[in-house]
């Protein structure tokens, strides 16, 4: 997992009055992201760490989820599935083919057809592997700077009235 941040853009207040300052504006919000990607992922798990108020005060948030702007575990921006490197090695696997194929002939003996049918097959498997390994490269996912994120609070915080 990597180290993610994020700011506190509006100031947040108690629940019973809404009048209490709780959250100040600014206070830094330290996480991790889940780095483990797998093919068709398009979503970056994150949790959060612990929240570091401007005045140098800091709070344990044991590992609170992240959401999106919606309230969806994670974070959805860029994603990067590599598709150009796959049709690449996907052509490259079907020009190898193509070429052990085209070096056949009936008019051999059997000992350079038996040759030229194993460059063949041997040919045709490296294709495959390397389509094969293409296939499984995670995708990329970015979010970009400034990206809304939520804070989803499992379990009560007891917070002291921000004092600066």
């Amino acid at each position: 997992p990597g180290q993610i941040t994020a700011q506190v853009t509006q100031n947040i207040y108690d629940s019973p009055t809404g009048k209490i300052l709780l959250i100040p504006q600014g206070t830094r919000v330290i996480g991790q992201y889940d780095a483990g990607v797998g093919f068709g992922q398009r979503r970056v798990l994150l949790v959060w760490n612990r929240l570091m108020f401007p005045n140098g005060r800091s709070i344990v948030l044991e590992r609170q989820p992240g959401a999106d702007a919606e309230g969806y575990a994670g974070l959805e921006d860029g994603v990067d599935y590599h598709w150009g490197e796959l049709f690449k090695a996907a052509a490259l696997s079907t020009l190898l083919s193509v070429g052990a194929e085209a070096g056949t002939s009936q008019n051999e003996n059997n000992l350079v057809q038996a040759l030229r049918q194993g460059a063949s097959n041997s040919i045709s498997q490296t294709g495959q592997q390397i389509v094969t390994r293409q296939l499984n490269i995670a995708p990329t996912l970015t979010v970009r700077p400034g990206f809304p994120v939520r804070v989803i609070v499992t379990r009560d915080l007891v917070l002291e009235p921000y004092g600066g």
